[in-house]
């Protein structure tokens, strides 16, 4: 049937052949696509010309939101799009957007060009006045000195990533607990050079199949490299605990630090990822969208081969996980208890979005799909691409819809099919969504620029993630000198326990690590934080547990010796 099908549409189609057909819908005709579960709704807060492409964001610390727009994407020149070719002569294209909200409706109202002229830019993080960008082949800060809206400064910190696969470069910058920012690395690899190395490492750095992390601070931005190897998605839960996924692998644990690993050259220990959820085959996924055309083709074309290795995923038009990206850890307030700690993740080839129930099981997690013989999200408009997800301070999730008329690798299209399609269709369209549960009551947008170190530190206890991360980066960043004891009185007092493991980090963050520093007559902030760590070794969460014994590792703190070893020794949590 499905060959008939095939022989059917290209007898069908018009000469120059086309197999584009769908029309993209206006931004305010939308709505009746959309197909969401336990009554959630989309909330429209941009849509072109405000913005394009839009790939990753990220707020800033008084709600306005700064976009990557990927406009390069999937090229700009055809004629080099080959299998396995660098992709040198790609005009770098890409923007970065500050979307602005003047009147503190929900919805943006103006738009500036913050920085242009980006190469495959993929990741996002916030820092003082500008931002770190990932755009391949370079690491760049982007500041806006003038405040102006309009970053004056550009310095790219590290370059090298390799500009090969479009799908496998490095994406999504995270803000991690201990204060570094931390990227998907994808699969291209690259010879790494630049300022945010130490002066130690050799250059260039080989990096293949890794993810990786730097400090703000700079330079040397103490650049390293970690397990992972992320496509496109990157998160982490309240607990530091880091998952990626990989196109077919929806959800992945980051279980075992490269750090240690690569302490025996010898051992291997396999990947150290762990899939947490079923992947590819194994995950159905329930479309609303019809299949495109050249997908029923190609899909018929496979299954004639005959090949009994071929994957059903690439045997069938539709019905399995093809395109898993923005995996997503949900930690916003905004919506019902039960939210907290399911994963969101986009299949954006099928038009939808994918949750999983996270489950801790042992020194890992498994996860099952919440929604039985549907999705979280579906839409029946082909145009539709979620791509990411980022948490606002509202609470609730936002999602970025690239609205492209095709998403799929150039690679991975016959040349005839390909030839019958234009994949730059809607460059000029993007859309950002806000996901909202029934009686949403959106709160005031707050301006923690404004807040004192006193109140940054109150933060710290907020239900909603993008609160507690925020006021955790501005006390980083300002480095208060009252802010130490401030956190050490917190993180003795809190009942919350997120706000605990945010100041331990804090104050790690703000004490000397090295072993020259700390034989200097014990500083006052080693002190603070020796005392901070014996006190939260005996927690009884275990995740601040876990966090007090490799702070002190990697501060050496020599009065905890003892402590530590008891504490490993009769700890009874895996």
């Amino acid at each position: 049937m499905l060959s008939l099908l095939a022989a059917v549409l290209l007898a069908a189609c018009p000469q120059p052949p086309e197999l584009s057909t769908s029309q993209p819908l206006p931004p305010n005709q939308t709505q009746p696509s959309f197909r969401l579960q336990q009554n959630f709704s989309l909330q429209l807060v941009a849509s072109e010309p405000l913005v394009t492409d839009p790939v990753a964001a990220a707020f800033d610390e008084d709600g306005r939101l700064f976009v990557v727009e990927m406009n390069d994407y999937p090229y700009t020149d055809k004629s080099t799009d080959q299998p396995n070719r660098e992709r040198t002569t790609d005009l770098p294209i890409g923007k970065i957007r500050l979307l602005v909200d003047d009147n503190d409706d929900g919805t943006f109202d103006r738009s500036t060009i913050f920085a242009r002229d980006l190469s495959w830019p993929t990741g996002i993080v916030v820092w003082k006045d500008g931002i770190f960008v990932a755009a391949t082949p370079d690491l760049w800060w982007l500041q806006d000195a003038d405040h102006d809206g309009i970053a004056e400064i550009r310095q790219p910190i590290l370059t090298g990533f390799r500009k090969l696969n479009v799908q496998a470069v490095a994406n999504n910058l995270l803000w991690t607990l201990d204060h570094h920012i931390c990227g998907a690395g994808g699969t291209n690899g690259g010879l790494l050079s630049g300022t945010a190395l130490d002066p130690h490492t050799p250059t260039p750095l080989t990096m293949s199949r890794h993810d990786f992390r730097f400090s703000p601070l700079g330079p040397p931005h103490h650049f390293q490299l970690l397990s992972g190897g992320a496509r496109f998605g990157n998160t982490a839960d309240d607990w530091g605990n880091r998952f990626i996924c990989n196109i077919r692998n929806p959800v992945q644990h980051v279980l075992l630090p490269l750090e240690h690993l690569s302490r025996n050259p010898h051992f291997n220990p396999g990947s150290p990822l762990h899939d947490v959820a079923a992947s590819g085959d194994q995950l159905p996924v329930f479309r609303t969208s019809p299949p495109e055309a050249w997908r029923i083709i190609n899909a018929a074309r496979l299954t004639g081969q005959g090949d009994p290795r071929m994957p059903r995923s690439e045997k069938n038009a539709a019905g399995y996980l093809t395109s898993a990206c923005g995996v997503t850890v949900y930690r916003g307030d905004a919506w019902p208890p039960e939210f907290r700690s399911q994963v969101f993740l986009s299949d954006v080839a099928a038009n939808l979005v994918h949750r999983q129930q996270l489950t801790p099981a042992g020194p890992t997690f498994s996860s099952r799909r919440i929604d039985q013989n549907c999705e979280f999200l579906t839409s029946t408009d082909n145009w539709f691409r979620p791509v990411n997800f980022i948490h606002a301070p509202d609470g609730t999730l936002y999602l970025l819809d690239m609205y492209r008329e095709t998403i799929e690798h150039p690679w991975s299209m016959p040349d005839d099919l390909k030839g019958m399609l234009d994949l730059e269709r809607g460059r000029d369209r993007g859309r950002i969504y806000r996901i909202t549960p029934p009686n949403f009551n959106r709160r005031p947008t707050p301006r923690l620029s404004q807040s004192p170190t006193t109140e940054l530190v109150k933060l710290l206890e907020h239900p909603n993630a993008w609160h507690r991360d925020s006021a955790a980066r501005l006390l980083f960043q300002q480095q208060d000198p009252d802010t130490p004891a401030l956190l050490h009185q917190l993180l003795r007092q809190s009942p919350v326990p997120q706000a605990r493991l945010q100041a331990l980090n804090t104050l790690a963050a703000a004490t000397p690590a090295t072993p020259a520093e700390i034989r200097q007559d014990t500083p006052p902030l080693t002190k603070q934080l020796n005392d901070a760590v014996l006190h939260l070794l005996a927690d009884p969460h275990p995740h601040l547990r876990r966090h007090a014994l490799r702070i002190a590792a990697e501060h050496s703190l020599a009065a905890l010796p003892d402590a530590v070893a008891r504490s490993i020794r009769e700890d009874s949590d895996p």
